[in-house]
């Protein structure tokens, strides 16, 4: 049997450079700010500040699981975007891109979200 047999035929969605570019970079972000979380929420057991208002104060409390359903959205999010992407591909080529720019998007607001929630520790 050659070679050509067992090559792995992939979509063309994986095949397209810039919307591997933003996927991978939106799962470097969430991995980025998933080992924020690993190393500075995962051994706290008091309340952290979810939520910050200048007029109330801190008005939203929660738990380290709080702070770690962030993540877990986070990526719900960033997979069905991607599975979108890639339906919308073959139809609309600018909307699987704005999906996968918006998906990066969506990442740097989840890592500054946990980073604002981190820092007040």
């Amino acid at each position: 049997m050659s070679d050509e047999e067992y090559m792995l035929v992939l979509p063309e969605t994986m095949k397209d450079k810039y919307l591997i570019a933003a996927f991978l970079g939106a799962a470097v972000l969430w991995i980025f700010a998933f080992s924020l979380v690993y190393v500075n929420v995962t051994d706290i057991h008091s309340v952290l500040i979810i939520h910050f208002d200048n007029f109330r104060g801190a008005d939203f409390f929660g738990s380290a699981t709080d702070v770690v359903d962030i993540l877990v959205i986070g990526a719900v999010v960033g997979a069905i975007n991607g599975l979108l992407a890639h339906v919308l591909y073959y139809r609309e080529r600018f909307l699987s891109y704005l999906l996968a720019g918006g998906t990066v998007l969506y990442m740097v607001l989840i890592l500054l979200a946990i980073h604002a929630i981190i820092s007040v520790i």
